[in-house]
């Protein structure tokens, strides 16, 4: 019998303000700046882990709009689920992953890794239906 293969499920949220992108900066590791979300937790939906991940990275209270893509990462066992969303309540602050998070005009987006390039051009991009990558 083969075993049941482990897939790790991340969520991460664009939030936009005024022609900026709210992102987050790391506080481990290389220090990456990225989308604010998380790893989802047993028992918990898509969407209830991306408004929670959000919540703890940044302070925002958030309204899910839409599904921007699902990005297949083979090499690390993940999928990653990103949404549109909106800030309707908090204050930005950041906790202790994270060393800083700010809404950054979209012609001055700090240097990013390949993925998340090619998933904030997806989100610009303002398909209707949601991309399907494999990155």
């Amino acid at each position: 019998m083969k075993s049941i293969p482990r897939l790790t499920v991340v969520v991460l949220v664009f939030i936009c303000r005024d022609d900026a992108l709210l992102l987050v900066k790391q506080s481990y590791g290389k220090q990456y700046w990225s989308l604010p979300g998380g790893v989802v937790e047993l028992g918990e939906s898509l969407e209830q882990a991306a408004i929670r991940e959000v919540k703890e990275e940044t302070g925002l209270d958030v309204r899910l709009r839409r599904v921007v893509g699902l990005y297949s990462k083979p090499g690390d066992n993940s999928l990653a689920v990103t949404f549109e969303g909106e800030a309707v309540g908090g204050a930005l602050m950041p906790n202790l992953e994270i060393s800083e998070c700010r809404f950054i005009p979209l012609h001055q987006l700090p240097e990013a890794r390949d993925h998340l390039r090619r998933r904030i051009d997806d989100f610009l991009s303002a398909s209707p239906y949601a991309a399907f990558r494999s990155q």
